[in-house]
């Protein structure tokens, strides 16, 4: 009786654990994309298709980068965000990416190759108006038709807790 027990508690108790950590993962989307030769085209934003799971829960939206730096030489990025919902209703938002403050420090760090990773949050608590499936672009607005030491693009999308002042 007492090893039936202590076998229930166990179950029990992991379960409960993994329920636990299985509500704590935070991320509906994580993707990383390579650009061909280190280069992003203006007119080739980077399109990627993400599940809203919920309307009621506000969410961020994260881009990586990785650059060499030996080769782009800008303080920053200015990109464009457009969300298209599966009726096709389009939100453009626009954002600088920021890879060095107003005294020249770097904002990222430095992977193993020498090159500069920049994470930043481009949206904060953005409320997806409908479920489903949401096609994303993510592009590069500067002049330049190109953009060279661009090496990879990363973005990732959480659950944001939405707090309010007391």
């Amino acid at each position: 009786m007492k090893s039936a027990l202590s076998k229930s508690l166990f179950i029990l108790s992991a379960a409960a654990i993994l329920f636990l950590t299985s509500s704590c993962n935070k991320t509906i989307f994580d993707e990383t994309r390579t650009f061909a030769n280190d280069t992003w085209m203006r007119f080739s934003p980077e399109k990627f298709e993400v599940n809203a799971p919920s309307t009621e829960d506000c969410y961020n939206f994260v881009v990586t980068l990785t650059i060499d730096t030996n080769i782009f030489h800008e303080a920053g990025l200015p990109i464009i965000l457009e969300i298209a919902n599966p009726e096709n209703e389009t939100r453009t938002m626009f954002a600088t990416l920021l890879f060095r403050n107003h005294e020249g420090t770097i904002l990222g760090h430095l992977d193993e190759n020498g090159n500069l990773v920049i994470t930043q949050t481009v949206r904060e608590y953005y409320f997806f108006n409908t479920t489903g499936i949401h096609h994303i672009s993510l592009g590069q607005r500067t002049s330049k038709y190109e953009i060279r030491g661009i090496k990879q693009l990363n973005l990732h999308i959480e659950k944001a807790k939405l707090e309010y002042p007391d």
